[in-house]
């Protein structure tokens, strides 16, 4: 089964910033940034979506999205 993964520790370790610099640049709670960058939150709200791409000035939705086997995701 394929799922679609957010790439949010991969960007943020690209451009050496950390989570808490993130959720200053956009204000979302830390706690919610800390859920959608570990896969333990299933949803993701566009607003929150929105400010994390111009928070990281994301050019391509490929840069922070991936698609993986399910069983890739646990690696």
């Amino acid at each position: 089964m394929k799922k679609v993964k957010l790439q949010i520790n991969q960007l943020l370790s690209d451009r050496d910033i950390s989570l808490t610099q993130l959720h200053v640049k956009t204000g979302i709670r830390l706690a919610a940034l800390s859920e959608l960058a570990n896969g333990k939150r299933q949803r993701i709200q566009f607003e929150h979506l929105d400010k994390i791409i111009q928070a990281l000035d994301i050019e391509d939705m490929n840069e922070i999205f991936s698609i993986v086997k399910e069983d890739e995701d646990t690696k």
